[in-house]
């Protein structure tokens, strides 16, 4: 799915890390993909070992939230981190399924874009933490997006998720609520927790298939049931957290990033227990965005 007709930017480089064994060539079932506020994403097995670091085409843009479409694609939203940027922050970057970059796609961004989720039929919705908060929808082969102005608490559409009916968006905004918004119907639904979550810093939230959702909100992870439920809590003792990005893995884990330490855990969603990690290899407050190929 290509949801803008952005100029092809092939002098994109997909490094290998010194030491790095390049296992993949393609990305694969179960690759671990980490976004990294600097720019670059790690691109890892999935036993959490580092298989290469994409490096963008998009200037001076941090590395954010990310999600795949269909084809494989992958898909990293980019905030500007200079004064500098004009045209080339603020935006959504495409890599192929080899890693190479295709440069930003897509337009009308206000700023600070976030997050990236598609839809059952190709369309793509970004979340955006600044300006006005909307959420952008890219219709497959669209550039102009449709803009839903979702109500925000204090970071716009920070992270979002679409539940299982296609039409229920779920979103965070920096807030102690996860929040809803219809984008069939164009309007706000109530928040879908039914108590402020313990931490008041939601980051990024996952649909669970049970109907519940998995949300990293500060220094703790939340398992909340159907009826938006508090009912188990995920995180490492002793550790400082600030958890972000996380992803369901399919085969009842769950990978999640803490933003304090560059640390990522691979979480058992049941019993709760930590069954893997590792260091991204980077200075604290790196770690952003975490997604499995699927």
């Amino acid at each position: 799915m290509k949801f803008a007709a952005a100029p092809l930017l092939i002098a994109a480089m997909c490094l290998a890390t010194a030491g790095t064994r390049a296992a993949g060539l393609t990305f694969a079932r179960g690759d671990l993909i980490v976004s990294l506020e600097s720019g670059p994403v790690q691109w890892r097995l999935p036993d959490g070992t580092l298989n290469r670091v994409l490096v963008g085409t998009v200037a001076d843009a941090t590395g954010e939230g990310m999600a795949f479409d269909a084809a494989g694609n992958l898909y990293v939203a980019r905030w500007c981190q200079s004064v500098f940027c004009g045209s080339f922050g603020n935006t959504v970057e495409q890599f192929d399924a080899m890693g190479v970059s295709h440069g930003a796609v897509g337009s009308g961004y206000d700023c600070s874009p976030h997050a990236v989720v598609f839809d059952a039929h190709g369309n793509a919705f970004v979340g955006q933490a600044g300006c006005t908060g909307s959420i952008l929808k890219f219709a497959p082969g669209m550039v102009t997006p449709t803009a839903f102005p979702v109500a925000s608490e204090f970071g716009g559409s920070f992270w979002i998720d679409l539940a299982a009916d296609g039409c229920t968006m779920l979103y965070t905004s920096y807030g102690p609520n996860v929040k809803r918004y219809d984008v069939c119907r164009r309007a706000q639904l109530r928040d879908f927790n039914a108590a402020p979550l313990p931490g008041g810093a939601t980051q990024d939230v996952r649909v669970l298939p049970d109907g519940g959702a998995l949300v990293s909100s500060g220094a703790v992870i939340v398992r909340l049931n159907a009826a938006g439920v508090a009912v188990q809590t995920y995180g490492i003792p002793g550790e400082a957290s600030l958890w972000a990005g996380l992803d369901l893995v399919g085969d009842g884990t769950f990978w999640a990033g803490n933003y304090e330490s560059s640390n990522v855990y691979k979480f058992d969603l049941a019993s709760g227990a930590a069954v893997s990690g590792f260091n991204a290899g980077t200075p604290s407050h790196s770690v952003v965005g975490i997604r499995v190929k699927k």
